[in-house]
């Protein structure tokens, strides 16, 4: 393994969960408006989440897209080069070590979620709050398995508690249990549907003097291109 996929350690991982806080509490300060907030990642178990959903969707999403993401496009100031570097150099490790586990040693996946005040307590609405905020930086790329397999992502939706079922219906805790448990099983449904629908054949483009797919007879430019 490179050096820059190694697993974060124990103490690396709580000083990324304190500089996320510290940054995102910035963020919060200079951005955000009287009663209302900018919305952050706040810790290392929504941003887990987080890098989960965006490695695993159907398209690629660079750093320079998805690090602004975690302050809702709002970056905080950071006071010289070197804060700034160490942040992002711990979170590249995390993010290609999580990438790793996902496609190369999927064994090895183990989902950063919070500890309750009983070491047994497992919380794991943060971090599906986190894999939701993932979803919604590409929501429209994730229409597919909304429309083909809406199943795979509702426990992300209920589990974050930012989502409800449409119908008012109340989720047993039993339910919940089940799919907290089943949360690293849906992880591997979800990315293995996206590897298959970036398989499947493109339709090809139809030409500007080809005929309209709408059936009108007429060429395209003429019809539904406009």
């Amino acid at each position: 393994m490179q050096e820059h996929e190694k697993p974060l350690d124990e103490a690396e991982i709580d000083e990324l969960n304190e500089l996320l806080f510290s940054y995102s509490e910035k963020a919060e300060q200079e951005h955000g408006k009287e009663g209302e907030e900018v919305d952050c990642i706040f810790s290392i178990s929504e941003l887990d989440g987080f890098l989960t959903a965006v490695l695993t969707g159907l398209n690629p999403i660079s750093p320079s897209e998805w690090l602004p993401a975690l302050w809702r496009g709002k970056l905080p100031k950071f006071e010289s080069e070197a804060e700034l570097q160490k942040l992002t150099d711990l979170l590249m490790r995390h993010m290609n070590a999580l990438a790793n586990s996902l496609f190369e040693d999927p064994d090895s996946f183990a989902p950063i979620f919070e500890i309750g005040e009983d070491e047994d307590d497992v919380l794991v609405d943060e971090w599906c709050y986190g894999y939701m905020r993932g979803v919604e930086l590409r929501n429209n790329d994730w229409q597919a398995l909304r429309d083909q397999q809406p199943e795979l992502l509702l426990p992300f939706m209920l589990l974050s508690g930012a989502y409800s079922l449409e119908d008012g219906e109340e989720v047993s805790d039993e339910d919940i249990a089940e799919m907290s448990d089943n949360l690293p099983d849906l992880v591997f449904a979800v990315r293995d549907f996206w590897l298959a629908e970036a398989e499947k054949p493109k339709a090809p483009k139809t030409g500007r003097n080809d005929p309209c797919p709408c059936g009108s007879g007429k060429k395209f430019k003429q019809c539904c291109l406009h």
